[in-house]
């Protein structure tokens, strides 16, 4: 039988430890089965059972939950210049810590710049009237016509 430097066993247990059943008990702790390892180790089986691990398989690219909310917003398109391209209104749908996706948008100009823009929103109605947000889009959602966007600033506004 091997010896391995870090077992500690009393010669009575080492005399009933074959070297199959000793690679038997370590494969089983390791999570092997029948010469393969299983899809989910044992250790991991809370975790994966938990929220936030299945938000994460469902939505990888996001940082943080988001809450769906309808919270109406005033909005100005600003490109990275500092100029104003356009104003109007949008309506927030969801919104986590790390950033929103807006939608809902009726702009002067009924579209958006060809170029890097921000931008900026100030929520309107209780109890989110005067909160400001400098946000960067991130993405365009097609299906609902809204933009993903993520926080840069939040201010409140007087």
């Amino acid at each position: 039988m091997p010896v391995f430097a870090n077992d500690v066993l009393t010669e009575s247990m080492r005399n009933s430890v074959t070297a199959d059943s000793y690679v038997a008990n370590e494969n089983r702790v390791a999570g092997v089965r029948r010469g393969r390892a299983q899809e989910t180790p044992t250790v991991f089986g809370a975790a994966a059972k938990s929220v936030e691990f299945s938000d994460r398989l469902r939505n990888h690219q996001r940082a943080t939950r988001r809450l769906v909310c309808e919270i109406p917003c005033s909005v100005e398109l600003v490109l990275m210049d500092g100029t104003l391209y356009d104003t109007g209104i949008a309506v927030l749908r969801n919104i986590s810590p790390s950033g929103a996706l807006v939608s809902s948008f009726e702009l002067d100009r009924g579209n958006f710049p060809a170029e890097v823009f921000k931008i900026r929103m100030v929520l309107k109605g209780d109890p989110y009237a005067g909160i400001g947000i400098e946000a960067t889009p991130v993405r365009f959602a097609m299906g609902i016509h809204g933009v993903g966007v993520k926080f840069d600033e939040i201010f409140v506004t007087a």
